[in-house]
């Protein structure tokens, strides 16, 4: 959770938003470096609120 809040905040995303699409990705414990990759991705998209 700690590492999706940073960036969300980094980014201007918010973090459930983060975390849902790690869900959907089925992320697990330990990929915290996919966190930003998840962001990115995000952002790239338009597929966020802020």
């Amino acid at each position: 959770l700690r590492h999706a809040e940073i960036a969300a905040a980094k980014y201007g995303l918010k973090t459930v938003d983060i975390l849902v699409e790690l869900g959907k990705r089925r992320m697990v414990g330990g990929q915290e470096d996919m966190i930003v990759d998840v962001a990115l991705d995000l952002l790239a998209a338009g597929k966020h609120t802020r």
